[in-house]
């Protein structure tokens, strides 16, 4: 049986955080934080943990921004956690998980080059979309770019859609 790690951001494939949450990879690090894919009763989330307790703050005030909102097109929150003394925040993947790799607008534009017309106009519904919402909360996102948004399936015909994230 694997033991709880001490300091989440050493944590490796198959190492248990905090909570009973097993890391199934590393996904990158920012200025703030490092997110981890992770998986917990057959579920897949991922864990944003501050890279150091200076950057507590900045993490737990994104999730408090981040619990106000309930729509499609904006990571959901489920909740703000603390492993080893950093503030981490337990969120949605913003991609497909599935396939291995949640990705996001920039990944899949390098991936796939020029993206189709029907494609294009779904995002840039979906981008509006997720502006309109954040900026009814007077809510402002400093740093939309393709890195920043997820592609994920959703909705009724499973079309592929934007979801924002990394506020």
């Amino acid at each position: 049986t694997n033991q709880v790690v001490g300091d989440p951001l050493r944590a490796r494939p198959g190492d248990l955080l905090p909570g009973g949450y097993a890391v199934v990879r590393k996904l990158g690090t920012g200025s703030t934080a490092t997110a981890m894919l992770v998986r917990k009763d057959d579920r897949d989330f991922v864990v944003k943990i501050a890279v150091d307790t200076d950057h507590n703050g900045r993490v737990r005030d994104e999730g408090e921004v981040l619990q106000k909102f309930n729509n499609n097109y904006i990571i959901h929150c489920h909740g703000i956690l603390e492993m080893g003394g950093r503030t981490a925040l337990l969120l949605d993947p913003a991609g497909d998980t599935r396939t291995g790799d949640p990705l996001t607008l920039g990944k899949r534009i390098k991936m796939e080059g020029r993206l189709s017309l029907d494609l294009l106009q779904r995002f840039g519904e979906d981008l509006l979309e997720a502006v309109v919402v954040l900026e009814d909360a007077g809510i402002p996102h400093r740093d939309i770019k393709p890195e920043n948004i997820g592609t994920s399936r959703w909705g009724r015909d499973g079309a592929l859609h934007l979801v924002l994230f990394d506020f």
